[in-house]
């Protein structure tokens, strides 16, 4: 094997390059720690992050960069291979230079800003008012949500409901109409329209006219089906269904308890494992690191973020380093789905950006030029598994190994096909919600515009009085990175539509299907933020991105769905399962905080798993 050559030895380009590369990581890296252990209420260094998180900025604005990378482009001797890096750092720049002084000080005052409210939000005591005995009972934005949807008695629904519109009372009192402002006040000064047309045109490549035409045209061709979903909930259970802590508590609560025994959150990582080695998916040798369970301080939505960008360049490959997280309630109705759901979707985002492999980690890096739209397919293809029958029968095992019965998993598929449109309306909400609120004019941007444009927004899409999850309750709207990228959710249902329906076309399932990850990882993963989103989904289907898959999907009757579930669990059994080790090529560390509680640098996986599966039942409430 020839030896890998001393920065010295290399040639000019291949050695700035590798200086570029080697500047770029120390500072993601620097940021992503902080943004762990400040999510994880580990450490409370926000002033330290603060810093990290501009000097990270203050690279990617940095116009001399620019100049530097388009000359090295602009050299005669120069390689194909130096040509796509260097073409890779020339997107990163444009995507973050600011030119205008002004800008970017607005720039660096925002992330000051994003970084106090969140300062604030997390020490936020939120809770909802016991019906019974007036008192405030503590619990995470996660808890509320599944109490709204499945708790038994209406009064608490309510009561957690009214917890979740608490947070929008903090946001719209603690800097949120600032912020907007703030943000808008940058996009203009760089020429966009306001903040979300600003950022969908640097994640997307394409402006927000464009998106929302698209947007205007799938909630167009839905719009009927929604409607009908909502009168066939009021004709079944009468007009206080439609109460915004009763809609989901009729149309999912249900299923959520006949299924609770068949997602248990104490397999849920060994099966996770195991569905993700029988798909094929593998880590290239990342360390990964795992937090789950919900706690005081902790932030409560899941995510995924990579302290180390994966790339290989003159000098080597740079495996990745990547953190994902889960916000499950051990012993709470619906916890085991939600964990088992964001196990499959962070996890989803772990396998795509271990498995860049291209010359800088500008393309492994989860910001503009990289498309929220092509990120959330990965998860979503994969999380959306999780509902077919062939993988419950064999994965959604209660605790003596029995799978779900017919009758379970046909309840299921009917309120989950009815409930697609409504989903993806509650989504589209958000997208519509964001476009009215950074459209406000500064003069009239008051706490009760920003509730008046939610209000007629979720009513006009949802057909009730208000969203199950109030729109300002949504954690990403806050956050500087997050903010105005809920459309990538959209955009991604019809990816994964198109994508499902490509590997059901070529290999007839999906389940333990061994062709799946490597498909993926040539056609999806390999080539980072090289490609974008309309692009990859060509790539791999060989057909134009659109949103038809998606529609006829979710206007499907439930007869049809139910009808696809039969052929698959035929198809499954026709098959073997998958019976060997978990193998995923990785280095995982289970973690609560700053306590490891178990990792494969000292145990096999299923070692790991049996530790982890004996800690949670330790955290379970006593019956």
């Amino acid at each position: 094997m020839p030896s890998i050559p001393s920065v010295a030895e290399l040639a000019p380009i291949d050695r700035a390059l590798v200086a570029l590369n080697r500047e770029y990581e120390a500072l993601h890296t620097a940021k992503e720690e902080l943004f762990w252990t400040t999510k994880m209420g580990i450490t409370r260094e926000y002033d330290a992050f603060n810093d990290a998180e501009n000097a990270l900025q203050a690279f990617r604005q940095d116009a001399a960069r620019l100049a530097q990378v388009r000359a090295l482009l602009a050299e005669p001797a120069i390689t194909d291979a130096q040509r796509t890096t260097l073409g890779g750092w020339v997107r990163f720049f444009e995507c973050g230079v600011i030119e205008d002084p002004e800008a970017s000080r607005e720039a660096a005052e925002t992330v000051a800003l994003e970084s106090a409210i969140a300062k604030q939000r997390g020490a936020l005591p939120l809770a909802w008012i016991h019906p019974d005995s007036g008192e405030p009972v503590r619990a995470s934005s996660v808890a509320l949500a599944l109490k709204v949807a499945s708790d038994p008695d209406e009064r608490v629904r309510k009561a957690a409901f009214r917890g979740l519109e608490s947070l929008e009372t903090f946001a719209l009192e603690s800097g949120f109409l600032d912020l907007v402002r703030r943000r808008n006040k940058f996009a203009r000064l760089l020429g966009f329209e306001d903040y979300y047309d600003w950022k969908v045109s640097t994640t997307e490549g394409f402006g927000k006219a464009k998106l929302f035409a698209l947007l205007d045209d799938l909630e167009a061709r839905t719009r009927e089906a929604g409607r009908r979903r909502v009168e066939a909930v009021r004709a079944q259970h009468g007009d206080d269904a439609l109460a915004p802590w009763n809609f989901r508590f009729h149309t999912q609560g249900d299923v959520l308890r006949d299924l609770d025994p068949y997602f248990r959150f104490d397999e849920a990582l060994l099966r996770w494992g195991r569905s993700f080695t029988g798909l094929g998916i593998r880590f290239e040798g990342s360390l990964v690191q795992l937090d789950l369970v919900v706690r005081e301080g902790k932030y409560e939505n899941g995510f995924c973020h990579a302290p180390v960008a994966p790339y290989e360049d003159a000098t080597g490959f740079v495996r990745a380093r990547v953190n994902f997280t889960s916000t499950a309630v051990p012993g709470q109705v619906g916890s085991g789905k939600r964990a088992a759901e964001t196990l499959f979707h962070e996890g989803g985002h772990c396998a795509h950006f271990a498995n860049m492999r291209m010359g800088a980690p500008c393309f492994s890096q989860e910001f503009a030029p990289t498309s929220a739209a092509f990120a959330e397919t990965q998860s979503m293809f994969c999380d959306s598994l999780l509902g077919d029958a062939d993988w419950m029968a064999r994965y959604a095992l209660d605790a003596e190994g029995r799978a779900p019965s017919w009758e379970i998993v046909e309840k299921a598929t009917r309120l989950t096909q009815d409930g697609e449109v409504v989903h993806l309306r509650n989504l589209l909400s958000v997208c519509y919600a964001e476009k009215a609120i950074y459209e406000i004019p500064d003069a009239e941007l008051s706490a009760e515009a920003v509730m008046a444009a939610i209000l007629r927004v979720e009513r006009a899409l949802n057909f009730i009085d208000r969203c199950p999850r109030p729109t300002l309750a949504v954690p990403h709207l806050l956050s500087g990175e997050s903010a105005c990228i809920y459309h990538g959710y959209v955009l991604a249902l019809g990816g994964v539509a198109q994508t499902r329906a490509f590997f059901e076309q070529r290999d007839g399932y999906l389940t333990d299907n061994p062709k799946i990850g490597p498909t993926l990882r040539e056609k999806y993963w390999l080539p980072g933020n090289s490609i974008t989103f309309t692009d990859y989904l060509a790539r791999l289907t060989g057909g134009a991105f659109s949103f038809d898959a998606l529609v006829t999907e979710v206007s499907r009757t439930a007869d049809e769905a139910v009808a696809d579930q039969r052929r698959r669990l035929a198809r499954s059994a026709e098959r073997p399962k998958f019976e060997g080790a978990v193998d995923l090529d990785l280095t995982l560390r289970m973690v609560h905080g700053k306590d490891v509680i178990a990792t494969t640098e000292t145990a096999r996986f299923e070692e790991v798993a049996a530790t982890y599966t004996a800690w949670l039942r330790g955290l379970e409430p006593k019956r």
